[in-house]
């Protein structure tokens, strides 16, 4: 009797690990699938304040150090063209736009500040991109390169500083947070004036801004610096939809085209 029981015990065991096994890839199945991350487009406009004695006031390290570039990968256009990064072929199959590539002007929604910018005295832009990514949390993100390209003339460029490098991260929890790492240079003349296009440039100073901000999609934040100034805008963007497949029209009962009747043929001689 005892060796019936052991055995048939032998032999439920089996069954129910296949029927524990089941039961798991069945819930595992109902599970939903998790969600993408949004969509964001991200708008940043950097320019100089170069109002007489702007930052006059303030106390300013000989070296504020440089932002750090480890994992960065380039924004703006020049620098996706030169590393060759060209976009692909979009297929039917994939709507999603190319993350971290640099928009067209015409994609811009801060260019009526730019303009506002251009005409004062006081502030002049420095750079202007714009670009769309899918948002993750803030210390998963992609840290992004910003770089002001030298001069055009190879030999001002010759071991010339870059005017405005650094950083910039985007990533959302509850909120949509920024972090900032910019470093502008500028030119000093032999009279202690600050410039951008001398021949004879002595002496540089540099003006670090390090700025974390808690944002909100569709409004225009500010950063605010005494040298450096930054406009940024944050939009949710929706992927656009796939066509439908458009099918072949079928005429219904009552449209069908008449065929023109033929005259039959007469057989009498």
């Amino acid at each position: 009797m005892s060796w019936k029981v052991q055995n048939r015990r032998k032999y439920w065991l089996p069954v129910a690990l296949i029927l524990s096994l089941a039961a798991t890839i069945a819930t595992a199945e109902e599970q939903p699938e998790e969600e993408a991350p949004p969509w964001y487009q991200f708008e940043i406009l950097i320019f100089e304040r170069i109002s007489a004695g702007a930052g006059s006031t303030e106390f300013w390290p000989e070296d504020p150090g440089t932002p750090s570039r480890l994992n960065a990968i380039p924004l703006t256009e020049a620098q996706t063209q030169k590393i060759g990064l060209r976009k692909p072929i979009e297929t039917a199959a994939s709507s999603a736009p190319d993350p971290f590539r640099p928009l067209a002007k015409s994609e811009w929604q801060l260019g009526e500040q730019h303009q506002h910018l251009s005409r004062s005295r006081n502030y002049k832009p420095l750079l202007h991109v714009a670009w769309r990514q899918q948002v993750i949390e803030p210390d998963q993100s992609q840290q992004l390169l910003l770089e002001l390209p030298r001069s055009s003339n190879p030999q001002s460029a010759i071991d010339e500083p870059l005017r405005l490098e650094g950083t910039i991260r985007v990533g959302v929890k509850r909120y949509l947070h920024l972090e900032a790492d910019l470093l502008l240079r500028q030119w000093e003349t032999e009279d202690g004036t600050r410039g951008d296009s001398l021949e004879f440039r002595p002496a540089f100073r540099a003006f670090r801004m390090q700025s974390q901000r808690r944002m909100r999609s569709g409004e225009v934040h500010y950063l605010d610096h005494p040298i450096i100034g930054v406009l940024f805008l944050a939009s949710r963007y929706e992927l656009p939809t796939e066509p439908e497949p458009v099918e072949d029209e079928t005429p219904v009962d009552g449209e069908v085209e008449s065929q023109p009747k033929q005259e039959p043929v007469s057989t009498s001689s």
